[in-house]
C-alpha cells in the first residue's frame, strides 16, 4: 500500500503545494543587478523542490532551454552550459563544515560567462554560501546584488492544509504549534511519523520529540544540514543570542528572518525552527529560597503612616510584600521572553508551617506558575516546581509528640499545602523513611535530573535534658507568684523554644537510596534546604548547618550530581569543591540562594538564576552552566554575582 507521507520522496507536482507563480514571472528576464538571481533559504526548507518546481512549469513551454543542475554531480569541476539557457542551479557547495568549499571567487567568474551568453541563472544557497558568494564579489557590486535575492515563505495556512492529505493529519494539523506548520519538509516528516504509528498523533508533544529524534538520522541530519553546514559563525552566534532572550542588532537577524529561521513575536526575535528551537533554548531555572510567609515577610514598601490615610496611598504603590514584587518580576521576564522553566524552592516557606501561612502560599506559588515558560524539551505533564521544606516548614506542636509519630507528623501541615499541587516534586518527608520513595525529577530530553532532599527531617526536636527541666521548673514556680500573666505566657513560649534544637539532617535511608538509584542524564542537581558546607557568614546557632554534611557531599560526588542548590542562612554565595584523590577528583559546585523575602537578612533579598545550555545534538551534545545571583535594589532586579559557565565536575 502506497503511503500519504514519504519526506524523502522525489519531486512530484501533485505533492507540491506551494505556489511558484512569482518566480516563473521573475524568470522571464535577467536580473536587473547581478547575474544571477539568489534564492537564499535554510537547508531543508523546500528549495530543491521550488528549483524542480520551477523546471516542471518552465519545461512545459520548452524543455530545451531550461535546465537543473545538483553541481554536487559535478565535484570541483563546473558544467559547460549552451547560450540562452534559463539555470537552476542546485547544491553550490561555496560553504559549509566538513570539506573542502567550492571557491566562491571561480564560481562567480563562472556565473558570469555564462551571463555573458544570455543565460539566466536561478541559484538556490544557504545563507552561509551567500555570505561566501557575496565576500567573492566585494567590489563590484555589478555581480551579486541584495536586492535581487528570493526568498521561500512560510507555508500558509491553505498550503499547509493542501499538504494534510488525510483525515488524520487534517485532524492533527491545530494540534501542531506554528512553527512546525511553516516548512514543507517538517510537517511532511510529522505527518510521516503519525503514518507510522498512529497512537503518536493522539499525543502531540510525544509526536513531535520522536520528529525531533527521527530528523537527527544519518539519512536526514537536520541541526547539522541547517545549523552548522548552512550557517556562518556569526549567524549561528545570533541564533543562540535569540535563544537566550537576546535581541542582537545586525544585518544577520534580518537574513536569519527572511530565511525562516526568526521571525519576530510582540516587538522582539524568537527562533522560527522548531528543531533549533528546542536545541538551542537554555534551560532557565529559578533557585528561591527562604520566603517565610508570615510575620517575617518583608515589605516592598515602608508605610510609617499607621492610619486609614496611609492604607489608602500604600494601595497605589505597587506589590505591598517583595515576594509580590517578584511575582511582578517573573512576569516581566516572561514578557521578554526570558522566564524560568523551573521554579526550584529550597525551603523556609513559611514562618511557622501555619495552614493560613501556607495557604498564602500555595497562591503565591499559583502566580508564579503561571508566568513559568515552556520549553520544547519539558513535557507539559511532567514537574515545574520543585520543593523541599525547611526548618520553619516543620510543625513543632507535632514535633511534640512521642517518637516515631510525632517525627512524621511535623512535616503533615507542608504535605497538605503543596500534595496536590499537579506539577510539583517534592521529598515525602511525612511518610517513615524506611517505606518512602527518593525525591527525584527527571527530564531526560533536557539531560537534567533532581534529586529533592529533605533535611529538615528532625526540625524542631525537643530536646530531653532532665537537670535543666528541673531547673527550669524550680524557677517557674519561684516566679509564679511575682508574674503577671502575660509575662507568663512569655515565659511558656521561651521555655519550649529553649528546649527545642534544629538539626539539619538527611536521613542515611534517603542516601542509601540516592546511592542505590541509576542516574542517567549528564546534568545531576541536588537540592536541600540546610548548607552543606560553611559560608564566608557568622550565625551564632545550634545545628545550623547539615549534620552529616560530609556523608551528604560523598554521596552527591560519587553519583556525580554537579550543583547542590541550598538556602537557610539568608546569604546568597558560590562555592565549589572537590576531594583530591576522590571520585577522580569530580567538582562540585554550590549555590546558595539568599532570602527572597524574608526582612531578617544581612544583605539584599533575591534569587539564583541557572542557565544551562547545550551544544550538538545526538551523542555529541555538551553542556554548560551558568548560576547568575539576583538581588533586588529598589525597584529593580539586578545581577550582583556569577559562577560558570562551568561543564558538569569541572
Amino acid at each position: 500500500m502506497t503511503r500519504a507521507f514519504d519526506v524523502r520522496r522525489p519531486y512530484s507536482p501533485e505533492r507540491d503545494v506551494r505556489d511558484h507563480s512569482h518566480l516563473l514571472d521573475l524568470l522571464t528576464s535577467l536580473p536587473a543587478n547581478g547575474v544571477l538571481w539568489p534564492l537564499v533559504g535554510a537547508r531543508r526548507a523546500g528549495k530543491t523542490w521550488t528549483l524542480k518546481a520551477l523546471e516542471h512549469h518552465l519545461g512545459l513551454a520548452d524543455k530545451t532551454s531550461v535546465r537543473y543542475l545538483d553541481l554536487r554531480k559535478f565535484g570541483r569541476a563546473l558544467p559547460s552550459v549552451p547560450p540562452g539557457t534559463t539555470l537552476l542551479l542546485d547544491e553550490p557547495q561555496l560553504a559549509g563544515q566538513g570539506g573542502s568549499p567550492r571557491d566562491a571567487s571561480a564560481f562567480l567568474r563562472w556565473c558570469v560567462d555564462l551571463y555573458t551568453t544570455n543565460t539566466r541563472i536561478f541559484l538556490a544557497m544557504s545563507p552561509a554560501e551567500w555570505i561566501a558568494l557575496e565576500r567573492a564579489a566585494a567590489g563590484d557590486a555589478g555581480l551579486v546584488c541584495s536586492r535581487d535575492m528570493r526568498f521561500l515563505d512560510p507555508l500558509t495556512h491553505s498550503e499547509a492544509l493542501k499538504l494534510a492529505r488525510t483525515a488524520v493529519s487534517r485532524a492533527l494539523l491545530p494540534e501542531l504549534p506554528a512553527t512546525w506548520r511553516r516548512n514543507p519538509f517538517l510537517l511532511e516528516f510529522v505527518f510521516e511519523l503519525a503514518e507510522q504509528s498512529p497512537a503518536l498523533a493522539n499525543t502531540p508533544w510525544t509526536l513531535l520529540q520522536a520528529a525531533r529524534v527521527s530528523s537527527e538520522r544519518m539519512e536526514f541530519a537536520y541541526h547539522r544540514a541547517v545549523f552548522e553546514d548552512g550557517l556562518t559563525d556569526a549567524q549561528r552566534s545570533a541564533l543562540r543570542e535569540i535563544a537566550r532572550g537576546a535581541a542582537p542588532r545586525d544585518e544577520n537577524v534580518d537574513l536569519l528572518e527572511r530565511c525562516g529561521l526568526v521571525q519576530q513575536r510582540d516587538g522582539r526575535p524568537v527562533l522560527a525552527d522548531p528543531i533549533l528551537e528546542a536545541n538551542l533554548c537554555p534551560l532557565r531555572i529559578h533557585h528561591v529560597s527562604d520566603i517565610h510567609f508570615g510575620p517575617k515577610s518583608a515589605e516592598r514598601v515602608d508605610v510609617k503612616e499607621r492610619n486609614p490615610h496611609g492604607d489608602t496611598m500604600k494601595g497605589g504603590l505597587g506589590p505591598p510584600r517583595v515576594c509580590d514584587h517578584y511575582v511582578e518580576h517573573v512576569a516581566e521576564l516572561a514578557a521578554a521572553g526570558r522566564a524560568p522553566h523551573l521554579l526550584v524552592v529550597s525551603g523556609d516557606v513559611a514562618e511557622w508551617a501555619d495552614d493560613a501561612q501556607y495557604a498564602e502560599a500555595r497562591l503565591w506559588l499559583d502566580q508564579v506558575s503561571r508566568h513559568l515558560a515552556k520549553h520544547p524539551r519539558l513535557p507539559p505533564d511532567e514537574p515545574n516546581v520543585l520543593l523541599v521544606g525547611g526548618n520553619h516548614d516543620v510543625d513543632w506542636r507535632q514535633a511534640a509528640g512521642p517518637a516515631p509519630a510525632g517525627a512524621q507528623a511535623r512535616h503533615e501541615p507542608f504535605a497538605r499545602a503543596f500534595g496536590d499541587h499537579p506539577r510539583c516534586a517534592r521529598p515525602p518527608l511525612e511518610e517513615p523513611p524506611a517505606t518512602r520513595a527518593l525525591a527525584v525529577a527527571r527530564y531526560a530530553d533536557l539531560g537534567v535530573e533532581f534529586a529533592l532532599l529533605g533535611s529538615a527531617e528532625f526540625g524542631g526536636q525537643e530536646e530531653k535534658d532532665p537537670v535543666r527541666d528541673e531547673l527550669l521548673s524550680l524557677i517557674g514556680r519561684l516566679r509564679q507568684g511575682a508574674m503577671e500573666e502575660p509575662d507568663a505566657e512569655r515565659a511558656a513560649a521561651l521555655r519550649d523554644h529553649v528546649s527545642r534544637i534544629d538539626p539539619g539532617l538527611v536521613h542515611d535511608a534517603d542516601l542509601q537510596r540516592l546511592r542505590r538509584a541509576q542516574w542517567h542524564a549528564p546534568i545531576r542537581i541536588a537540592v536541600l534546604h540546610h548548607p552543606v558546607s560553611p559560608l564566608p557568614s557568622t550565625e551564632l546557632a545550634r545545628f545550623g548547618g547539615l549534620i552529616n554534611a560530609g556523608e551528604v557531599k560523598d554521596a552527591l560526588a560519587h553519583k556525580e550530581f554537579c550543583l547542590v542548590l541550598h538556602g537557610h542562612s539568608h546569604t546568597g554565595w558560590f562555592g565549589k569543591e572537590q576531594w583530591p584523590e576522590r571520585h577522580e577528583d569530580w567538582t562540585i559546585r554550590i549555590a546558595a540562594a539568599p532570602s527572597l523575602s524574608s526582612r531578617e537578612v544581612q544583605e539584599h533579598n533575591g534569587y539564583n538564576e541557572i542557565e544551562i545550555a547545550r551544544d550538538g545534538v545526538g551523542g555529541e551534545v555538551g553542556y554548560q552552566i551558568h548560576v547568575r545571583r539576583m538581588v533586588r535594589e529598589g525597584a529593580t532586579w539586578t545581577r550582583r554575582a556569577s559562577m560558570g559557565p562551568f561543564a558538569p565536575g569541572k
